[in-house]
């Protein structure tokens, strides 16, 4: 191997994250907003984020943004083959 390559390795970069959510009959939510607000280094005033939910007959998706789309946007939850 050649001094100037470098490998990275990201299969575990979840398993932090995944104490936030709860999956319950298909749908993955987040259960602890603060908590993982803090894991991500974000300094969370409700003020600043808005709540966006998309959805279908068959999936749901919400996710937060940031209001001056300075941070990146969180997904919060996540459903596929919704039954009505």
């Amino acid at each position: 191997m050649k001094q100037n390559v470098r490998i990275s390795v990201y299969r575990k970069r979840r398993e932090d994250l995944v104490q936030f959510f709860k999956m319950e009959r298909g749908l993955v939510a987040c259960t602890d907003i603060d908590g993982l607000m803090q894991t991500l280094n974000i300094n969370q005033n409700p003020l600043d984020w808005r709540l966006y939910i998309d959805s279908s007959q068959l999936s749901l998706k919400a996710v937060l943004f940031h209001n001056g789309n300075t941070l990146p946007s969180i997904p919060v939850g996540h459903s596929v083959h919704n039954e009505s």
